[in-house]
């Protein structure tokens, strides 16, 4: 039964919610065809005392981030449609009895259709999997072309990866784990969202109190209604902004969940993990948004959001809408007209009309067209940057950054684009920036250098920018100053940059076990893992170390956390185990399968360890450290020649592999083939002056 035709449940809740107040509510009679008014009880509580407010929440996304299905809406995308997605033939028809259906051609399962996500500019449909949970095929209906399509489609890493194609099996394909709607999204489409995952029999059970973001996943509910009646708690009416916005930021960010215990007014940190632009593909690195990655990564990178700028300034938490015009500027003039300051600090004040290069009136003109500019992300969506970069066609030249200049303008290349902002911005300050980004995108393709990220690190006054550099400092080899910029960072003030200090620090890093925030104590308990086991110590940090295991046990992320603690348990056969589940989970995945042939010759099995890794190889044919380890066990079985034929590969794919010249050298010296050895020390003495990181010492 929808809400149209539901008056009379309305107007007894609103009535029976207000008592006395029951003639000034004017009962919602908004948009109604996407949810079932007996769906959500709580909320039309709410609305019998707060009718404007939820008005405004009706027609937002967030009311339509879940909705059963529609005869009205999902009639035109069932009518006998056929996409090939991702790999996999999908058609779409409306069965006679009503239901819609979704054939796999692959693996020729029908499936009926649950449910439905979203309203524009793309509805993805949700079926039931064999696990319990549901999933959505890569194909998805796009409202404005009414055609289905592939949110894969544009995806160039995915392509040059060749995971273009995933099969049945694989933990990317539609029907696998990592398509699985419980453990993936649905957090950010329901209202209290329990996943209800059981490891022992591999299954989802999961409960919601209501579909939809509605109003009990943003405020939090009084156990008893206060003294005026509001089933809102008290405590939620005095959340600070901060609470505010980090409670936006469980679901606009690309992020780890730590667990599933967040509530309202709860910090981010105490239950997620923060991605930041450590990883080439997922963000640029100068902090732009490359990936999936929605706003809260980008708002932190910024000096906005450093300067405590949230969601909420710029968002009405009702409307999720703008609060101002964006095409006059007004929004962002609010503050920048007149340098109104945020928290205490002022606001750079600017004159549109003398600060951008494009005429007035223009599209170019507008703030956001420069500082926020647009791409489409699941191949159809258009999403604004929160990064707030300054357009810089100087990075686009050297390290292929996207510009905003000409994201707009197509017709000039990034040369012609860097001459006109130079000349447009002479005394623009950039050499910091450019600094970092240039750092950032050496360690993000394996080339860093500490004293580069050193020097960012140290010019740096934003928190997530200093959390990433000491990140980027943890892969690269160590400068002198490295663990005194670790040890100084341990006691910042940001919990950001006191968890990468932590992974910096490992072995160093016992005191931030019992650190006050979660994140920090996560980040320092897992190098310590073995350590906090063997003592007892800390029982607070490892018993949260095992809920977040099992809370990620569904993936094989959380499959491999199991093993690393049955393993520090001495429990073999359970960490075998885990480590065989996290396999089966992504049977695509090299991490899986290399970790547990670590751990299988860490107990004396070196033969058995190099099954997985001969199958790693397999996976990836070229991959040199594959090559590398693969030498590595056949070494340590004495089969010199093969363990010098597997170095030999791996040189070939990567020459500048330091450490497999290092084990050539060693074996060859064993072996007695001495001339060999010595013009391997030359090649190894040449790479070491080439790359300058370390003194040219005998290996």
């Amino acid at each position: 039964m929808k809400i149209k035709s539901a008056a009379g449940l309305l107007a007894a809740l609103l009535l029976a919610a207000c008592g006395e107040k029951k003639e000034e509510i004017v009962p919602y009679s908004g948009p109604s065809d996407h949810w079932n008014a007996q769906r959500v009880p709580r909320s039309l509580q709410c609305a019998a005392c707060h009718p404007e407010q939820f008005r405004a929440w009706s027609g937002s996304d967030h009311a339509w981030a879940w909705r059963e299905t529609s005869p009205e809406l999902d009639g035109q995308p069932f009518h006998g449609q056929q996409k090939q997605a991702h790999g996999s033939g999908v058609t779409f028809r409306t069965a006679r009895n009503g239901t819609l259906q979704i054939t796999d051609s692959e693996s020729g399962r029908v499936f009926d259709v649950h449910s439905v996500l979203g309203r524009t500019p793309l509805v993805q449909y949700l079926v039931k999997g064999e696990d319990g949970g549901l999933h959505t095929p890569s194909a998805a209906w796009d409202t404005l072309r009414r055609e289905w399509f592939d949110v894969f489609e544009d995806d160039a890493r995915l392509a040059k990866e060749g995971n273009a194609r995933r099969k049945v099996g694989e933990w990317g394909h539609w029907l696998g784990r990592g398509m699985n709607w419980n453990s993936q999204c649905a957090w950010c489409h329901m209202t209290r969202f329990r996943k209800n995952y059981d490891e022992k029999s591999d299954r989802f059970a999961s409960t919601r109190e209501e579909p939809g973001v509605t109003c009990l996943q943003c405020h939090k509910a009084a156990d008893t209604p206060a003294e005026d009646g509001c089933l809102v708690a008290k405590a939620d009416r005095k959340l600070s902004a901060t609470q505010n916005h980090d409670n936006c930021a469980t679901c606009h960010a690309r992020r780890e969940e730590m667990d599933g215990d967040f509530t309202v007014g709860d910090s981010f940190d105490e239950h997620f993990r923060l991605e930041l632009p450590t990883l080439a593909g997922i963000f640029y690195p100068n902090g732009m948004q490359q990936d999936e990655d929605y706003c809260e990564t980008g708002l932190r990178l910024s000096k906005m959001g450093a300067a405590g700028v949230t969601c909420l300034d710029c968002h009405d938490p009702h409307t999720a809408k703008l609060k101002l015009p964006q095409e006059d500027n007004s929004l962002c003039l609010r503050c920048h007209a007149d340098g109104t300051p945020v928290n205490g600090k002022p606001t750079p004040i600017i004159d549109p009309a003398a600060h951008g290069p494009c005429p007035a009136g223009s599209k170019g003109a507008r703030c956001v067209e420069c500082h926020m500019p647009e791409s489409p992300y699941m191949a159809r969506d258009p999403r604004r940057d929160h990064s707030f970069n300054s357009p810089d066609p100087q990075m686009s030249l050297e390290l292929g950054i996207p510009n905003a200049c000409t994201m707009c303008h197509k017709d000039i290349d990034d040369k012609r684009a860097a001459e006109l902002v130079q000349q447009a911005f002479p005394a623009q300050k950039t050499a910091a920036q450019r600094a970092r980004t240039r750092a950032v995108a050496a360690a993000q393709q394996g080339r860093g250098k500490a004293e580069d990220l050193l020097a960012a690190y140290r010019a740096e006054t934003i928190p997530a920018w200093r959390a990433t550099l000491l990140e980027l400092l943890a892969c690269v080899p160590p400068a002198d100053e490295t663990r005194a910029a670790a040890a100084e960072a341990a006691r910042d003030a940001s919990p950001m940059v006191r968890a990468a200090a932590a992974r910096l620090l490992g072995e160093e890093a016992l005191p931030l076990v019992d650190d006050p925030c979660k994140l920090v104590r996560r980040a320092a308990g897992w190098p310590l893992v073995d350590r906090l086991v063997r003592s007892g110590s800390h029982p607070r940090t490892l018993s949260e170390l095992r809920a977040t295991a099992h809370f990620q046990a569904d993936q094989p992320t959380g499959a491999m956390q199991l093993a690393i603690l049955a393993a520090a348990e001495g429990k073999q056969d359970e960490a075998i185990a885990q480590y065989e589940r996290a396999v089966r989970l992504d049977p695509a995945s090299l991490v899986a399968r290399m970790d547990y042939a670590v751990y299988l010759d860490s107990l004396g099995r070196p033969a058995q360890a190099l099954g997985p890794m001969l199958q790693c190889a397999e996976l990836a044919p070229d991959n040199a450290e594959v090559k590398y380890r693969i030498g590595l066990l056949l070494a340590e079985l004495q089969r010199w020649d093969a363990a010098l034929a597997a170095y030999a590969q791996a040189l070939k794919q990567q020459p500048n592999h330091l450490p497999t010249r290092t084990q050539r050298i060693e074996i060859l010296r064993y072996l007695g083939r001495t001339e060999e050895a010595q013009k391997e020390m030359q090649e190894y003495r040449a790479l070491l002056q080439a790359e300058k990181q370390f003194p040219v010492t005998q290996p």
